[in-house]
């Protein structure tokens, strides 16, 4: 079984959002897969659950630095750290880079920058990143109300606003989880 780990030591980055648009989209793709929400918030859609025939586990961390992150870390497939783009999400992504470091040959990582808009200083934060770490795979999930309107319905954005921008950025994260877990659509068998 393949591990998706969503991570990063700060809260409210949109870890919990990730890791529910992917148990959406393994839905959809019927890729029969385990949830485990360890963040006592339990904000979370999809509860936790082990699926005994999974061929992936998303694992939704909490938003602190703890004990077991390194463990995690060395058992997960894949991992995403999904970041804000303020100043104060600057010093907790740079040490979660720096906790990755030793993993960024073995482990694909994914750092994905939510709550992307048109203002200055998200693009003056992704310029920043990306003259510091040019080498880090990176992805961008919009701005957009329908995220929180989507998850108030318990529902994916996919479903809630299909025509939405969020809804290609999602699908980006799912695909590029796909291709670096070797997963199989299941939809047409």
């Amino acid at each position: 079984m393949k591990t998706v780990l969503i991570c990063n030591q700060k809260g409210g980055v949109g870890k919990t959002l990730i890791a529910d648009e992917l148990a959406f989209a393994l839905e959809r793709d019927k890729i029969p897969y385990s949830f485990f929400d360890l963040d006592d918030q339990g904000s979370a859609i999809h509860t936790t659950n082990e699926v005994s025939d999974a061929e992936i586990q998303v694992v939704d961390t909490a938003g602190a630095l703890q004990a077991n992150l390194v463990k995690w870390i060395e058992e997960a497939d894949f991992i995403i750290v999904p970041t804000m783009m303020s100043n104060r999400d600057a010093a907790p992504l740079e040490r979660m880079i720096q906790i990755l470091e030793p993993f960024k040959k073995t482990k694909p990582t994914l750092y994905v920058f939510n709550r992307w808009n048109r203002f200055n200083i998200t693009k003056d934060f992704i310029n920043w990143f990306n003259s510091k770490y040019p080498d880090l795979k990176t992805a961008i999930l919009s701005d957009t109300t329908a995220f929180n309107q989507a998850g108030a319905c318990g529902m994916s954005i996919e479903e809630f606003q299909s025509s939405n921008i969020g809804c290609k950025q999602i699908d980006y994260i799912y695909s590029s989880v796909k291709y670096e877990l070797n997963l199989k659509d299941r939809r047409h068998v």
